[in-house]
């Protein structure tokens, strides 16, 4: 496991200068700019438009006082991202040793038993050479991205270290491996081809977040002791299931069909807008996988090999849902899909 922590040592120490009075000058902006972490970092929010220059811009003007109970409702996700970073740059500049301390115990983690738990979970063969760029990131405390792992101190809790969080997004590592080697997956790169390239999008999101939520960190969607917002959600999700169902049918229906409007509810569907812990998409998806799992009629072992064939995610969730009574993918959207990736050349074989 490789684990880089300099970018954030290295910011920990500009924010401990700007604590004890001093203005960054424009020499420590680039020096914190051009740092491989902090680029690696910041490209990993390449739909922020002009990111880099928008946390130049904060670490410039830091304000004194930390910010708190950050207004989420309705916002911009852009200004939600800018308010989000200043508050993890904030939380730097109040408890420095104590996220030197995290650096510390992130480094001395035993990371080969979470590999391990990731592995269990993927293909035979695959192969893990997990990178990990420690980060002071107030808006997303873990997150996979351009083939690295990124975790944040600012949400990071040295005495409830969760092996489950770690195994997740390394099991986004063990899904890429596999897609990037599919040519079926990595054809349709360009956004302005709408349909191939969302179909592909969110095929792979079901059996990637699907997958990493039911099996490596199932508390993600399930209600735990003691976590009264963590439960909110939980419940909120549960009680609007079949809303959200509708809504994974209507960006299915979209995509082969009418592909108008099908970034927005993409987004909606797979991004926590609502500032929940999790996108309804996770949610759903992990759910789904459960219920897969549970089942007589789609082994184990059908569910992994989804990684190596994720088409085939509507088929093998309709099997099980046939069998334990619950709610299914209608015979038309099944159709039109499997139409359309025939036609895209999408499907190895139905």
């Amino acid at each position: 496991m490789d684990i880089r922590t300099d970018g954030a040592l290295s910011l920990l120490d500009k924010l401990s200068s700007i604590k004890g009075g001093e203005k960054l000058k424009t020499d420590d902006l680039e020096g914190i700019l051009s740092h491989p972490d902090i680029q690696l970092w910041l490209k990993a929010y390449d739909w922020i438009e002009d990111q880099e220059e928008k946390f130049k811009e904060i670490l410039k003007d830091l304000p004194v006082d930390a910010l708190e109970n950050i207004d989420q409702e309705g916002r911009n996700i852009e200004d939600l991202w800018m308010d989000k970073i200043t508050y993890g740059l904030m939380k730097a500049m109040k408890e420095p040793e104590e996220m030197r301390s995290s650096v510390e115990k992130i480094k001395n983690f035993g990371w080969e038993s979470t590999v391990q738990k990731a592995l269990k979970y993927l293909p035979d063969d695959t192969e893990l050479e997990p990178v990990m760029i420690v980060t002071i990131d107030g808006f997303n405390g873990g997150m996979f991205r351009h083939d690295t792992v990124y975790l944040s101190l600012v949400y990071f809790d040295p005495l409830n270290i969760s092996e489950d969080t770690f195994a997740h997004e390394l099991h986004h590592m063990g899904t890429d491996y596999w897609w990037k080697k599919d040519p079926r997956i990595q054809r349709p790169e360009s956004k302005e081809d709408k349909q191939e390239y969302y179909l592909t999008q969110l095929f792979t999101y079901l059996v990637g977040e699907g997958m990493a939520n039911a099996f490596c960190s199932p508390e993600a969607i399930t209600r735990l002791e003691g976590a009264e917002r963590h439960n909110k959600m939980v419940q909120e999700y549960q009680e609007k299931i079949d809303g959200i169902f509708d809504k994974l049918e209507e960006l299915l229906e979209r995509i082969v069909g009418r592909p108008e409007k099908v970034p927005e509810i993409f987004s909606e569907f797979t991004m926590d807008k609502e500032n929940k812990g999790i996108p309804p998409g996770h949610f759903l998806s992990g759910k789904m996988i459960q219920m897969m799992d549970r089942s007589s009629s789609v082994s184990r072992e059908e569910i992994i090999s989804l990684v190596e064939d994720p088409f085939d995610f509507l088929l093998k969730y309709n099997k099980a849902a046939e069998e334990s009574g619950a709610r299914k993918f209608s015979k038309e959207i099944v159709k039109k899909v499997e139409d359309f990736l025939e036609r895209a050349e999408m499907k190895e074989k139905l």
